[in-house]
């Protein structure tokens, strides 16, 4: 049965999807009810292909597409419409599930490519090992690729105890349980022992998660994108895979210590 929204949140949500990019976190709770509330009974076909349940696939697109937090606030949307066009808002359980369709289709025709660093979903240091292990075996090994960027494992070590650090406590929990730790039940668990709200966004923009279709340029911009190009000057680009698993792999040792 489709779900409806009430008139009071078919106009909240207009009011909020206007200046989406600018709310409060209060703000930022009220919009993922409304949206999550509204996409309960929205089941396309194309969930059972990517094979991930609603509550998740809901949580990236509210993460990726309804809040923005991974895009140039001058790109356009989906529909070619700048986000300060108010008439582009959705006012209606029927509209966001046919823009949350859109989203799956493009999850299913990205899902194709796979990239060589998996940033995408939960990021653990066992992945990790492997990855870099299989890299070692055909290349001189993270620590030269270190080296190239002018900087040491200790010199990531430093940086990576001043990041973690300054995280704001629910960041650096689901950081220090969820990766360094691999906690039992992974991000989601951390959050429901430590009572986070809004876990996927809050690992979404710290750079645990990753949007399916997104691109190295949108890793860039979230706390661990940003701390590997800005402090540690390591672009997020495949010719330095090397240096950038054996970052995480140093940040996951002093986060599992943290």
């Amino acid at each position: 049965m489709q779900q409806t929204l009430s008139s009071e949140e078919s106009g909240e949500l207009v009011r909020l999807w206007q200046r989406r990019q600018t709310l409060s976190p209060a703000e930022m709770g009220e919009m993922y009810r409304i949206v999550g509330g509204a996409l309960k009974a929205c089941n396309p076909p194309e969930i059972h292909v990517l094979g991930e349940g609603l509550q998740e696939l809901v949580a990236q697109f509210i993460y990726v597409k309804v809040l923005r937090l991974a895009i140039d606030p001058d790109e356009s949307d989906d529909n070619g419409l700048r986000d300060r066009a108010g008439h582009s808002a959705p006012s209606s359980a029927f509209a966001l599930c046919a823009y949350f369709r859109r989203y799956l289709i493009d999850c299913t025709r990205a899902s194709a490519f796979k990239r060589k660093l998996s940033i995408g979903d939960e990021v653990t240091e066992r992945q990790l090992d492997a990855q870099l292990g299989a890299h070692e075996e055909g290349d001189s090994g993270g620590d030269a690729g270190l080296a190239e960027h002018g900087l040491s494992a200790a010199k990531v070590q430093t940086a990576a105890r001043t990041l973690i650090a300054g995280l704001p406590e629910p960041e650096r929990i689901l950081l220090c349980e969820g990766f360094g730790r691999e906690a039992e039940g992974g991000l989601s668990g951390v959050a429901s022992r430590h009572a986070i709200a809004s876990y996927h966004y809050r690992a979404g923009r710290l750079g645990l998660v990753h949007k399916r279709e997104g691109l190295p340029a949108d890793y860039a911009r979230t706390t661990l994108g940003q701390w590997l190009t800005g402090k540690l000057g390591i672009a997020i680009d495949p010719e330095n895979i090397g240096a950038i698993l054996q970052v995480f792999k140093i940040l996951g040792a002093e986060a599992s210590y943290a």
